[in-house]
Formats: structure tokens, C-alpha cells, sequence
């Protein structure tokens, strides 16, 4: 067993914290292992103004290079990368061994307020533009007439400082995985934990959702790079891996190297997992020219021995989903008097009286078509669970440091204080022959709730949701739990139950 390990990494306080927290890791299995680290320079840190945007420049290895020539030559025993930076194809005699918990892989995008039609945005990220051009209009309540961008490099400190000072630029994006890290480990640069508060304190807030916005392969992971013939540190290693991030991160990198990979390219992927489904979002174009936009799950698709005609699935189309009447509610005067929350809006309809939301909140819409609704509206939202449920609200935007969160939703005596009631759902009514359906898909678990209180006998039924609360709920009255599935969303369970 191994006396001393030791870690090299770049110098910057993002990699040294990452270093640390493989440290500290290998500490809670090992801990009495001595662990020595150690900091370099990479090419890319000492040259800032090489510009790896351009087609021209090899961006390949900029940021790990040299980490990696000292595992390799024997001087150090585990090289820390943002995995993100760490080249497609692995070199002769290093490969990343093994990883450990991965941040969020979303982006931020910090917007400086009163802005006009026309933006100019920090980042030097062909991916990052693509996405912005193509998908930023959905996003914020401005009439955008261009967007264009601005080259930027340097560490985290660097960017986010030029970003401060510069008048002419509006935005800025950055990885969420680096500011969650800082936060965490706040007392290694105090003065640049400030700039990240001054930020999301004096600028509007937007985490970019993966549906549309898929990150590089392996953002918010890192990569633990080892020598090849160093075979003693195998074990430790595969103690300290996390399984399910290791290969959801092979994955994203071996699709991208189907399109050449490198940090050139136009094109965001990013897997991960949620009640046990395996999600994939690709969006962007191939160095082809070729348009690749896909938000799905890749997981083998429910098969049933027979072959299911539209007759038995319930609701055929979403006009037959339409169970109950809505009455409108109008509570702003309550909602008008929250702060420092997380407000969570789950429809399009929870906003029709047209609240006012101080500014001291955060909106989180439940997926993007009320995103999208909210902003024609006028309002601004900093982040979507993505039709995952609300469990992710905390999970991904604790950043934000705010207290409760209040859901906008239906009336339901049942409710927790927490829950704000926008309108109540009345005279429900199901199609005729309802209970001779044999597949069903809930969007809400109050429906689902309505339909087993009226014919009980479909509990015995095969039954779908969403990814959020209303999946839990059923799962919880199901008799067999092999008949319940979740899907991202109604077209999704539709177009794979009918195999369209």
C-alpha cells in the first residue's frame, strides 16, 4: 500500500480546490495515506492571449499537457483535470482512471440589467455561441435584434473581473461546477468569492437548462489521470470511482469524437440519470454544418408483448387530457409579499393573474414551455427543473442561498403552507369507455388521484408519468411497481408506447 501519494495540478484555486477534494477523498478511504500536492503552469495559463476558439488553433491538451508529461515521466503519481479539458482520445502512456462526484454540469450566463436589443456576451466557446444565437430569445423577456460575442480567456478570477469592468460586454458565462466549487471552499479567495456575490447579487441569473443547452463532455467532472504501468494505484483508484459518473462521461466522449471532438466544435452533450433512467441531450452542428438537436432517454425502450393500438392508450392527444375546468385564483397579495425565496411556478396558467415577484426571489419554472410562457409575460426566470420535478430546485440552485421555496399551483386542501394556490380544478370528467383504456399517462398526480377514486379497477393498469412528484406519489399507490414507467415527457411516453 501506498506511504505517500502524490497530486499535481494547475495552479489556479479552481484546480487546487479540485485537488483537495481528491485528496480529501482518498483520505476518507485511505487515511493514512500522506498526501503531498503539488501546482504547474499550463500553456494555456501562460499564454492568454492564445485565442483555442479559432479553427487554426489546436486546442487539444492546452490546459493538461503538461500535468500530464510529469505522470507520464514517473515525477507524480495522480494528475487532477477539469475532465472537461482532458483530450478526447487518450495519450500512449497516462488515461484518466477513475473520477469522483460530479458538480452540476449546467452554464451560467450573467446578463448586467437594463439591458437593450442588442447584447454582446463574453465567452470564447464555439458551443457556447451556437447555443446563445439559436436559443437565447426563448430565454429572457428582451426583443433581441443581435447577439454577438466577445473573446475572453483566463482563469475564473480573470473572466469574471474583465466581465465587472467592461462596458461594453452584457454578458458572461461560465461553468456552474467551477462557481459551486469556489462557494464551497469559499476561504482559499475570499476576494474572489466577493466577485461571484457581487454577481449574483447586481446581475440577472440564468442557469441554462441541459434540454437546450447541453455543456462539453464531462463538464463538472474531473478526471483522475495515472500512469499506465503505475498498476499499485489501481485499487485505491477503483475504491474512489464513481461508477455512474465514469461512464456517463465515456459516453458524452465517445459521441463527440464521432464528430472529430475538440473544444472547436459547435456541438453540447451531456448525460446523466434520474430514477434510474438514462437522459441524453445533444444539441448543436457538426463541423459539417450538420443541425443535431435530441433531449431523450436512451435506456431500452418499454416493450409489451402486444402491439398497442391508439384506442387503449388514455390520453390519446393532449385536447383529451383536458379532465378538469380551471377557476382562477387570485392570491398576489400574498405572493407579492415573499422574498428570499424560491418561487416555483408548475404551469403556464399559474401566472394568468400576473403576480409580481420581488426581486429578492428566485423563479423557477417547471419546464420550458412555462419558461417560455413566463417570459412573454415579461417576467425573468433564473432556472427550469426540465420537467425533472421540484426535488431538483435545491439539488442544483442552493447557490442562490435563499430560504423556502413556494409552489404556484392548484388548490388542494391537503396542500403545505409552502404552496400557493393560483386556481382550482373543478368538475372532473373522463371520456367515455376511460376505464377500458389499458395505458395511461398522468400529468398531474391529482388526476391520476381523480381517475382511481372514480374506476379503481385501472390501479391494476399500466401507468406513466413525468420524472418529478407526481411519479413518487403513484409509485407509492401502484400494486406493481413494474407497471409504472416515467418519461421526460407525454410525447416521449407516446412516440415510444406506440413506437412511432
Amino acid at each position: 500500500m501506498f506511504q505517500k501519494i502524490k497530486i499535481l495540478s494547475r495552479k489556479s484555486t479552481l484546480s487546487k480546490i479540485q485537488a483537495k477534494t481528491v485528496g480529501q477523498k482518498i483520505l476518507s478511504i485511505y487515511p493514512n495515506i500522506k498526501i503531498d500536492f503539488h501546482y504547474i503552469k499550463s500553456k494555456a495559463d501562460k499564454d492568454l492571449n492564445l485565442n483555442i476558439s479559432q479553427p487554426n488553433i489546436n486546442g487539444v491538451g492546452l490546459f493538461t499537457n503538461e500535468v500530464s508529461k510529469k505522470i507520464s515521466s514517473g515525477e507524480f503519481d495522480l494528475g487532477i483535470h477539469s475532465w472537461k479539458d482532458y483530450p478526447i482520445i487518450d495519450n500512449e502512456s497516462t488515461n484518466i482512471r477513475a473520477t469522483i462526484f460530479r458538480e452540476d454540469m449546467r452554464d451560467i450566463l450573467f446578463l448586467k440589467k437594463n439591458i437593450g436589443q442588442n447584447i454582446k456576451i463574453m465567452t470564447s466557446s464555439p458551443r457556447r455561441r451556437f447555443a446563445l444565437e439559436n436559443n437565447l430569445k426563448k430565454l429572457i423577456p428582451i426583443n433581441l435584434n443581435n447577439i454577438s460575442f466577445k473573446d475572453l480567456r483566463g482563469n475564473i478570477y480573470t473572466r469574471i473581473n474583465k466581465f465587472i469592468h467592461d462596458d461594453s460586454a452584457e454578458g458572461l458565462v461560465v461553468a456552474k461546477a467551477a462557481i459551486d466549487r469556489l462557494l464551497k471552499n469559499d476561504s482559499l479567495d475570499s476576494q474572489l468569492v466577493k466577485q461571484i456575490h457581487f454577481c449574483l447579487k447586481k446581475y440577472h441569473v440564468i442557469i441554462l437548462p441541459l434540454s437546450i443547452f447541453p455543456t462539453t463532455p464531462a463538464q463538472g467532472a474531473l478526471g483522475i489521470e495515472i500512469n499506465k504501468k503505475n498498476h499499485k494505484l489501481n485499487k485505491i483508484l477503483d475504491q474512489l470511482n464513481e461508477k455512474s459518473v465514469f461512464n456517463n462521461v465515456n459516453k458524452e466522449r465517445k459521441i463527440l469524437s464521432k464528430y472529430g471532438g475538440g473544444c472547436n466544435l459547435e456541438l453540447g452533450i451531456s448525460i446523466w440519470q434520474k430514477n434510474n433512467k438514462t437522459i441524453k441531450s445533444i444539441y448543436g452542428r457538426t463541423d459539417k454544418g450538420e443541425i443535431i438537436k435530441s433531449y431523450e432517454t436512451i435506456d431500452k425502450k418499454n416493450k409489451y408483448k402486444e402491439k398497442i393500438s391508439k384506442k387503449n392508450i388514455f390520453p390519446v392527444d393532449l385536447s383529451e387530457n383536458k379532465i378538469f375546468k380551471r377557476k382562477q385564483l387570485n392570491n398576489n397579495n400574498k405572493i407579492e409579499l415573499i422574498k428570499n425565496s424560491y418561487i416555483y411556478v408548475t404551469r403556464n396558467n399559474t401566472l394568468n393573474s400576473k403576480p409580481v415577484f420581488n426581486d429578492s426571489n428566485v423563479i423557477i419554472t417547471s419546464g420550458m414551455k412555462s419558461w417560455t410562457h413566463a417570459i412573454k409575460l415579461g417576467y425573468w426566470i433564473n432556472a427550469t427543473t426540465d420537467g425533472l420535478g421540484e426535488s431538483e430546485i435545491k439539488k442544483n440552485c442552493d447557490f442562490f442561498n435563499k430560504g423556502r421555496t413556494y409552489k404556484l399551483t392548484y388548490y388542494d386542501k391537503k396542500n403545505s403552507s409552502n404552496s400557493i394556490s393560483t386556481y382550482k380544478l373543478i368538475n372532473p370528467k373522463f371520456p367515455s369507455g376511460f376505464q377500458k383504456r389499458k395505458f395511461f399517462f398522468w400529468m398531474s398526480f391529482i388526476a391520476f388521484s381523480e381517475a382511481i377514486s372514480q374506476f379503481p379497477e385501472i390501479l391494476y393498469k399500466n401507468h406513466s408519468c413525468g420524472m418529478g412528484n407526481t411519479y413518487k406519489k403513484i409509485k407509492k399507490l401502484i400494486p406493481d411497481p413494474q407497471k409504472l414507467t416515467c418519461h421526460l415527457s407525454y410525447n416521449h411516453w407516446k412516440k415510444d408506447i406506440l413506437d412511432d
